[in-house]
């Protein structure tokens, strides 16, 4: 059974004896974490932070495994602003839920209040012997579920992530990209803006998926993104791989201009010239007249960025995500 964190006792303790004093941002707090639950090693945190405007802190202690499956439910606690906590003493703190990916993450945070903001007191991590690891992300650090790669721009070669590292062997499931050529994009559709290209046989990671399966979120090398199921195929057990909620871009509004044309400075051909710009070129569309008989787009004159005018007649329209087009004159 889980314990409930009740620390009124130990912290009356730490005033008494006076043991060091550390600020909540030292984190000084050392813990060790099990496959069963976690253990307070040494430090203590000083709770000198009044969010809850009664002269007190409050925090939050919660853990989450590789996959960011809740391990160690959410348990709040607050005791009077200058006193220290401490979870010493070899007590074991009991998860939750059981974990099913490394690495396990416990995280302390003081939450928002009384005009102050959240903020994370510690952060341990460990490993539980026997479980795979979620993820494998080299090079890509820290990222928030959702995030991806940056996209890429509308004349840029998209990249060609590398899967040389089998990472097969260390997952209870992964995809194998059963097509070639596939789009890594930055969102759960196809109008969201693209990330990378996959080649077929390719593994890919699955660090999310969407609600109804339809698409998997994924890495590949330092590239993470969106995929869709249908080129996919599933090799090994990806029933706890959590739904991830989608944070892409739309694919952007861009005018693929045939011919090196003069970008102008209104919807006119008497207009004065900004400069000429290169064709078999894609710009991005800002705005349009009200007949869309002109576009104004945004293109580089001497290294600098401005806005102009290209007639509609001159380039292709591409607006695969249908994005709406203000009115721009």
């Amino acid at each position: 059974m889980a314990r409930r964190i009740s620390l009124i006792f130990v912290v009356a303790l730490l005033v008494v004896v006076a043991l060091p004093v550390h600020a909540g941002s030292s984190r000084s707090a050392v813990f060790s974490i099990s496959c069963k639950g976690f253990t307070g090693i040494s430090g203590n945190i000083l709770l000198d932070r009044d969010n809850t405007g009664e002269k007190s802190e409050a925090f939050i202690v919660s853990a989450t495994d590789g996959s960011g499956k809740i391990v160690y439910e959410p348990k709040q606690d607050s005791f009077f602003v200058g006193g220290n906590v401490a979870w010493t003493g070899g007590t074991l703190y009991e998860w939750t839920a059981a974990p099913v990916f490394n690495p396990i993450t416990l995280r302390i945070v003081s939450p928002a209040g009384n005009d102050l903001p959240a903020e994370l007191i510690t952060l341990a991590s460990g490993t539980c012997a026997g479980l795979p690891r979620y993820g494998i992300l080299p090079g890509v650090g820290q990222f928030v579920p959702g995030d991806t790669s940056p996209s890429v721009d509308a004349n840029e070669v998209p990249p060609r992530p590398n899967d040389a590292l089998d990472v097969s062997q260390d997952l209870v499931g992964y995809l194998v990209v059963n097509i070639d050529n596939l789009s890594l994009r930055s969102g759960d559709a196809p109008e969201y803006s693209l990330v990378g290209i996959v080649d077929g046989g390719s593994i890919l990671i699955p660090l999310g998926r969407n609600q109804d399966f339809t698409w998997w979120y994924v890495q590949i090398g330092d590239l993470i993104g969106w995929v869709k199921s249908e080129f996919l195929v599933v090799r090994g057990n990806l029933t706890d791989v959590p739904v991830v909620e989608a944070a892409g871009e739309l694919t952007p509004v861009t005018l693929v201009v045939f011919l090196d044309q003069p970008l102008l400075s209104a919807p006119r051909d008497t207009a004065l010239p900004l400069c000429t710009i290169g064709g078999d070129h894609a710009y991005t569309v800002i705005g349009r007249n009200r007949s869309e008989t002109w576009y104004e787009v945004q293109a580089t004159c001497d290294n600098v960025v401005v806005n102009g005018w290209l007639d509609a007649v001159v380039g292709a329209l591409r607006n695969p995500a249908g994005v709406p087009i203000p009115v721009s004159s």
